[in-house]
């Protein structure tokens, strides 16, 4: 995700400092984001797509990185297990809000 920030933030030729003044949000932490150190909470999320004007969906768009189906599921099994109520709680925000129930 802190990939997919940077390259967005980069394309408007922005500095940290300036993504963390338009989203107000301390541009050291979404440095930390895309450095990969730190995970944003979905509010911080939501404030810096808004300043960078995109859908949280454009956001958090990946490439494919390869995995298998399996691999894929295993691994989010996982992080699902070793995350805080609060974190389970965000994330399901964030898929309800990607992958809509019809």
């Amino acid at each position: 995700m802190g990939r997919r920030i940077r390259s967005l933030r980069n394309e408007k030729k922005w500095t940290l400092e300036k993504l963390g003044e338009i989203a107000a949000t301390n541009h050291q932490h979404i440095g930390e984001v895309e450095r990969g150190l730190q995970n944003p909470s979905f509010a911080v999320l939501v404030k810096v797509a808004e300043a960078l004007g995109v859908d949280l969906r454009e956001l958090l768009r990946f490439e494919q990185e390869g995995l298998s189906r399996k691999q894929a599921e295993s691994e989010i099994t996982a992080i699902v297990k070793s995350i805080s109520d609060q974190s389970l709680k965000q994330i399901h925000s964030v898929l309800r809000m990607l992958y809509p129930l019809r």
